[in-house]
């Protein structure tokens, strides 16, 4: 290694020993994984910081560091690609001075913003910033493979002065990709997959190249496509939702906006609704790998002569979500929404309010089975319709404890039991009640105007 690359190593300091350190200390301090559908409020509070890491990390070293591989083995599909020339892979990055946005979903630091900055006709800049911190990246192109010869973070690391004498005397780190298809199964121990599809936002791409890593804890494969370069990445983990990032707008500030593909449950047919605001969903979700036109479905509970009421019920493997929206023509506008299913909803005597009952059930058997229950309480109006809290609820939140039974007893009173444990609050004490052959409950009264 030359003396540059050992200096510039030893201010940037070693990025797999940060990186080994940073997952021992993650890996000592995770809490005990609850079920992967419903997780306590304390394991989403863990797992995302675990993410947020791990994103950052990914963000900063993508794939393994290693010098180029030399070998040659067959790619994947190899009789159908005899006549594939050599990829150009000058290609493989967007125009000098494109700004590429990724929206991303299932993590704050997802979504990021990527400037392609052409240093030579040999040398090209990425600078990625994610809402945490930036991250700066120079790769050489040659003939026979793209090599990431640079990486650092300004910020924290000091604005290191580019040169091509600098760049020139630099030794690969890894390789990003290489231009014989051919022999292309792998990049650097990463397999490699071509073609493949992707459909994200930009547009669907087709003869896209996948690379996927794998390590212990996450797989993460990343999307190449010709005159565009990265268009996409999704990192899976052993628990919880994957972390997606997918292009969706260069040189101009993405649109949010979610036309949501799903099955009306009264009609039994398909429809699309958009979303006036996006509350509590994601703009990624139909381009979800698990995403298919049964994913989502809509139910009306109420109907007036200008809008109705209804349960937009989102259900993939690895999460749920029932949104509560009120619904003008093929317009959704949410008004509350839950990580728990709707299991009962009843109106009032005179039809002007009604009580929403969420819970998963309560045959709990320890602390990771335990769910609490929710009440939402809508008012019905021909001309809007929103939530509304109690008046006069003594000593409960109803979104912390299960909730056994629920009735109206008049038009603005709401009664519900819910289990007595004395002055205690904690998770322990519920489990405890359901275990007990004696099950005391108490009665509380929520009023409404």
């Amino acid at each position: 290694m030359n003396e540059i690359k050992r200096q510039l190593d030893k201010k940037m300091g070693d990025t797999k020993a940060r990186s080994e350190k940073l997952m021992q200390s993650i890996e000592n301090n995770k809490l005990q994984s609850p079920d992967k559908k419903f997780l306590s409020k304390r394991y989403y509070a863990t797992f995302t910081v675990f993410v947020a890491l791990l994103v950052t990390l990914l963000y900063i070293n993508p794939f393994e560091t290693k010098a180029p591989t030399t070998s040659t083995p067959t790619l994947i599909g190899q009789q159908e690609q005899q006549d594939q020339s050599k990829l150009n892979l000058k290609n493989f990055f967007k125009q000098n001075g494109d700004v590429a946005y990724f929206v991303g979903m299932n993590n704050e630091y997802a979504s990021f913003k990527e400037t392609t900055t052409w240093l030579s006709d040999e040398y090209v800049q990425l600078s990625i910033e994610n809402g945490a911190i930036e991250k700066r990246k120079i790769y050489k192109i040659t003939e026979d493979a793209i090599y990431l010869i640079f990486e650092d973070m300004p910020e924290l690391q000091g604005d290191t002065e580019i040169s091509k004498d600098l760049l020139d005397s630099l030794t690969p780190i890894s390789t990003l990709l290489t231009a014989d298809l051919k022999k292309m199964e792998t990049i650097a121990e990463n397999d490699v997959t071509y073609p493949t599809e992707l459909n994200i936002p930009l547009q669907k791409f087709e003869n896209v190249i996948q690379v996927t890593n794998e390590s212990k804890d996450s797989t993460v494969e990343f999307y190449f496509a010709e005159n565009f370069g990265l268009i996409g990445q999704i990192s899976s983990f052993k628990e919880g939702a994957p972390i997606i990032s997918l292009l969706t707008s260069i040189n101009a500030e993405p649109s949010l906006e979610l036309s949501l593909p799903l099955v009306n449950q009264d009609t039994n047919e398909k429809e699309v609704v958009t979303f006036e605001k996006l509350i509590m969903i994601d703009p990624l979700l139909i381009y979800h790998p698990e995403f298919t036109e049964s994913t989502a479905s809509y139910t009306k509970i109420y109907e007036s002569t200008r809008q109705e009421l209804g349960f937009i019920e989102i259900d993939l493997f690895e999460q749920y979500i029932s949104l509560l929206v009120v619904r003008t023509g093929n317009s959704v506008k949410t008004i509350a929404g839950s990580p728990t299913r709707v299991a009962d909803w009843r109106f009032s005597p005179d039809q002007k309010r009604l009580a929403i009952y969420r819970s998963e059930g309560h045959n709990w058997s320890n602390i990771d089975d335990y769910q609490t229950d929710s009440l939402t309480v809508v008012r019905l109006d021909e001309n809007e319709m929103f939530t509304e809290s109690p008046l006069n609820d003594k000593e409960l939140n109803l979104y912390s404890q299960p909730i056994i039974t629920y009735k109206w007893l008049d038009n603005f009173t709401l009664e519900y039991t819910v289990p007595d444990i004395g002055n205690s609050s904690f998770t322990e004490a519920y489990v405890d009640w359901m275990k007990a052959d004696n099950k005391p409950t108490k009665t509380i009264l929520a009023e409404f105007e």
